[in-house]
């Protein structure tokens, strides 16, 4: 399957796991749902971490990889997915997905910030277009209209 079929296959799957999510906070706090969502995935990926005998490959990262994976995790898994969470518990799932899918923009700029990456003008135009969506899939919010 070529890269982009699997990044759109992907994308089908994170398009349905928001519903998913919302699902699961109706009767379940944020924590309690992040929990019990870590708890399943790290026993999933740990036994099949042990099936597939990858569990080794985790001795050979050095220090500066294990830094950076632990920061992602703590910043994207924990404390990125709790206030995600509770503001979809707050609000509807079709105004807090699309607002949480801007991170390419913020990817691009600490990209170029951080690791020096061009900003060309392909990539503003891009960034000026997550914007403007942004703007119109909230319009309601934005221009003071009842939901």
């Amino acid at each position: 399957m070529k890269a982009a079929a699997l990044a759109l296959f992907v994308a089908s799957i994170w398009g349905i796991t928001p519903i998913l999510e919302k699902l699961s906070l109706v009767k379940g706090s944020p924590f309690t749902v992040m929990t019990v969502r870590f708890i399943f995935t790290a026993t999933f990926v740990a036994i099949i971490s042990l099936i597939s005998g990858r569990y080794k490959d985790i001795g050979n990262l050095d220090g500066k990889t294990l830094l950076w994976t632990c920061l992602a995790g703590l910043l994207g898994g924990i404390v990125g997915l709790f206030i995600y969470f509770v503001a979809l518990k707050q609000d509807l799932t079709t105004r807090i997905a699309p607002i949480t899918a801007t991170f390419p923009l913020f990817t691009a700029l600490y990209a170029f910030i951080f690791l020096h990456e061009s900003l060309s003008i392909q990539r503003i135009m891009g960034i000026v277009l997550i914007v403007l969506g942004l703007i119109l899939v909230n319009w309601d919010t934005v221009s003071g209209q009842a939901q």
